[in-house]
């Protein structure tokens, strides 16, 4: 059973319906459509309500199968339609949005809002097979999990998505390198996302990256530093805990559940000394190469509408990614931007303003794939 939403989060959505007489016949028709049904089901309260969560398992490369996990509320005002949350290059989809503590899931919120949500892992994350590169030793294999590689589980996940709910629209969300994930899939299969959300990630464009430092090799910010890090990288307790969970209404059960559950894919973690858990390089080695030489797909060929997200405190993602993406997106139906101000890269895990901000515009913008005119901007409204 999930209880009562916090009242914050009532009172805020109820504010926004309330000023709807204000607004275009079209903002209003809109936000009475997403808004409306959020508020309803978080002010009925999930106390007598239940959220369902179902796992199974798709098969994708010989010797992989992939975890996902289904969301939704077993009764809701209105059914809508699937989303795909996909995480990013460290931790998995259950760490990444289903914390089941605080009431901090975003998978629980969506839900209540209607959407049937989908969590998956992609190989060499979470709950899903490791593959050969890392299931050896550090320096055997090439950087695990190319962005070839989780294309192919992407597509797999998306046709099984598409196979549950015939013609419904998909929409996906992507968490910083998810997105990456997300939108070259979309760009090599145009079509099989019809919402996409560009959350947080680097695209590539002209500019330096905070991180390059951190993992290329000296004077060479494209070649990613693999004498250092090899096949896959291990992160322990420490290296996940950072500013963010210093936020205020993060608690100690959150933060332990989190890294409880960042560590449950690799069954050797709790072996090493500090436990650490294995994730893939090959992520971190393909960003290089996208903001330090060129995209890896193009986005010309993209067609799902985007709306591009970025936290205006994000320390992945840089504007120049925003401009650059919003340039190439010539084939898309619809191009949204929307920054949250003063908003980091976990927005979404931090309770708060911020991330009633947040999931106000994903609500808005998932009911049909584009932006009430209000949360629009163009990429020169984007800080640099």
């Amino acid at each position: 059973m999930i209880s009562q939403k916090p009242p914050s989060l009532c009172a805020e959505i109820q504010f926004e319906v309330s000023v709807m007489p204000n607004q275009s016949t079209r903002t209003a028709i809109r936000s009475s459509s997403s808004l409306a049904i959020f508020m309803i089901t978080a002010l009925a309260g999930s106390a007598t309500a239940d959220v369902i969560r179902e796992d199974f398992t798709v098969p994708s490369a010989p010797g992989i199968d992939l975890f996902v996990r289904q969301v939704q509320e077993e009764e809701v005002e209105t059914r809508r339609g699937p989303v795909l949350l996909l995480h990013g290059a460290r931790v998995g989809g259950l760490a990444s949005f289903d914390v089941d503590v605080d009431q901090l899931s975003l998978a629980e919120d969506l839900a209540k809002a209607g959407y049937t949500v989908y969590i998956a892992d992609l190989r060499g994350y979470g709950r899903s097979s490791f593959p050969p590169a890392m299931q050896g030793h550090r320096f055997a294999a090439p950087p695990a999990v190319p962005t070839a590689e989780a294309v192919e589980d992407v597509k797999v996940v998306l046709d099984e998505i598409g196979r549950r709910h015939g013609s419904e629209a998909i929409g996906a969300m992507g968490w910083a390198t998810g997105s990456h994930w997300l939108a070259a899939t979309e760009a090599t299969y145009p079509g099989s996302i019809d919402y996409l959300v560009f959350y947080n990630s680097v695209y590539g464009g002209q500019g330096e990256w905070a991180l390059t430092g951190s993992f290329a090799v000296k004077d060479e910010p494209a070649i990613f530093n693999y004498d250092r890090f090899g096949a896959y990288r291990l992160s322990d307790a420490a290296s996940l805990i950072g500013r963010w969970t210093k936020a205020e209404g993060i608690s100690d059960a959150f933060v332990d559940r989190y890294v409880e559950l960042a560590m449950e894919g690799d069954p050797a973690a709790a072996e090493r000394d500090p436990a650490s858990f294995r994730h893939p390089s090959g992520p971190i080695a393909d960003t290089l190469k996208a903001v330090n030489d060129a995209p890896l797909y193009d986005a010309g060929k993209i067609r799902a509408n985007v709306l591009i997200l970025r936290s205006g405190e994000d320390f992945w993602s840089r504007p120049v990614d925003v401009e650059t993406m919003v340039g190439d997106l010539i084939a898309a139906d619809d191009v949204a931007v929307h920054e949250l101000p003063g908003a980091s890269h976990y927005v979404h895990l931090e309770p708060g303003e911020g991330r009633l901000s947040f999931i106000k515009v994903l609500i808005d913008y998932l009911a049909d794939g584009t932006l009430d005119e209000v949360g629009r901007q163009t990429p020169n409204e984007v800080p640099t």
